[in-house]
């Protein structure tokens, strides 16, 4: 459970472009790229999800 909730914060910070220098090099050394290709699949869907709904929102309100 922990190197998946270490991926999915590796994964949020490199969507900010926060991600440190130390640990990038962590998830390189330490990660397995098959969570990491998993958790970005999920952060990438989220956040498509989100965009989906925050314009269905707005669009709700401009008719």
């Amino acid at each position: 459970m922990k190197i998946w909730m270490q991926a999915i914060w590796s994964v949020m910070a490199s969507f900010l472009g926060v991600q440190s220098n130390a640990n990038r090099e962590r998830d390189f050394e330490h990660g397995r790229f098959s969570v990491f290709v998993v958790a970005g699949l999920l952060m990438t869907f989220a956040f498509l999800i989100s965009v989906f709904g925050l314009v269905q929102l707005v669009m709700m309100y401009v008719k």
